[in-house]
């Protein structure tokens, strides 16, 4: 938990739990605002701690002074105590001329929110020498909103954690959508044209059996391929929009892994790749993780180090038991990721120039991958240099 270097009247979650559960009971329904600064790690880095616990002092005054202007006083405001760079609002009071909540009039009031703290920062005297950091600041702070409900049944720690999960992945919906409608329809364009290609070719022209059959082929791989990027969408979309449902429990990691393995073993054996384990038999690593989600994560690390893998060469799959998570990696010997393109490497339909010789595919399954690691409160990363291999590292929290 973070160091109590806020004022005594702003109010940390994790000692309101009870507070919570009873406004909830009595309301049914809140609106769940989650405001934080995505880069405070890099400000802590360059600008040093104390700079940055300055700086999120300051926000916080101005989030919390907006009570009674911006939301209302019966709403709650928090410090998220479990990450220093976030701050919550539940919503008591419902929308004017409204019946219920909606995330319509929760994404405006999250806009609000974030729009006025961005305005009030530059008006302070004391950061006037240094507006450039403020203004890196200002363009760091995201939101996240969801709806959360009663359910008798429920603890209200684990409706607070659904929330900030859900929130995140609204969060990252709201980002990308303005970019996926370009995006979609360029790489829906490309097999498209070859097949409407190649089908006026073989109605057109005059060709013996082994053209059609070579054509009609190349066909079959567009349309394939076409498949795959719809589906790859619509599993996308279904992540983005909170659609999918974690399944959140203990399991066991290594149990996951030798299934994945068990599954892609002619895959990894007609590569001519070698497999190696870096974990103990003989030790446990439990995990609070949603298994099937969890098996899809390792399927697509493990096949992208096949795919991007010369024959003969070696991936390593690792665990290892943390405090509070376990981490797993994938480390293959493949042609790795070109230093300026490492920044990418997660956006929608991106892939490295490299790869695009290599073999096809949607661009999709690493965005994927990481929604579903951090959609179960994990992190994912990677390490690569240009021919000489890549290493993917994701984490999912322990129960601890």
């Amino acid at each position: 938990m973070l160091n109590n270097i806020f004022q005594n009247n702003f109010n940390y979650i994790s000692n309101n739990y009870e507070l919570i559960a009873k406004v909830l009971k009595e309301n049914k329904v809140l609106g769940f605002l989650a405001v934080e600064i995505s880069n405070s790690n890099k400000i802590k880095e360059l600008y040093t701690k104390e700079f940055y616990n300055k700086i999120f002092n300051f926000i916080t005054n101005l989030f919390f002074n907006l009570k009674g202007k911006v939301y209302r006083n019966q709403d709650l405001f928090f410090i998220n105590d479990f990450k220093d760079n976030q701050l919550i609002l539940l919503l008591v009071s419902k929308p004017r001329n409204k019946e219920e909540l909606d995330m319509y009039n929760l994404k405006l009031a999250a806009i609000r929110i974030i729009s006025e703290i961005k305005s009030q920062l530059f008006t302070i005297k004391e950061f006037e020498n240094i507006k450039d950091i403020i203004k890196e600041i200002a363009d760091s702070l995201n939101y996240g909103y969801c709806i959360i409900k009663y359910d008798e049944l429920k603890d209200i720690k684990d409706i607070i954690f659904d929330a900030f999960r859900e929130s995140y992945i609204r969060q990252k919906f709201d980002e990308l959508s303005d970019k996926i409608i370009s995006m979609v329809s360029h790489e829906l364009r490309t097999p498209l044209t070859s097949i409407k290609g190649f089908a006026e070719t073989i109605i057109q022209e005059d060709l013996n059996k082994s053209e059609i059959i070579k054509f009609a082929n190349i066909i079959y791989n567009e349309a394939d391929r076409l498949n795959r990027l719809v589906n790859s969408l619509l599993n996308l979309s279904r992540l983005e929009s909170a659609k999918v449902n974690f399944n959140i429990k203990n399991v066991d990691i290594k149990e996951i892994i030798e299934n994945v393995i068990e599954l892609m073993y002619p895959k990894i054996k007609n590569s001519n790749i070698k497999l190696n384990r870096e974990y103990e038999d003989e030790i446990i690593y439990k995990a609070l993780a949603d298994e099937d989600k969890t098996e899809q994560i390792i399927i697509n690390l493990i096949d992208n180090a096949v795919k991007y893998s010369p024959n003969g060469g070696t991936i390593t799959i690792g665990i290892e038991n943390k405090e509070s998570e376990v981490l797993v990696y994938v480390k293959d010997t493949g042609i790795g990721i070109p230093e300026n393109e490492k920044h990418k490497i997660f956006e929608k339909f991106y892939r490295t120039t490299i790869s695009i010789s290599i073999s096809q595919g949607t661009g999709l399954g690493l965005v994927i991958t990481k929604y579903l690691v951090e959609g179960q409160g994990g992190k994912i990363w990677f390490e690569s240099q240009e021919n000489i291999g890549t290493t993917f590292y994701f984490t999912l929290p322990k129960n601890i």
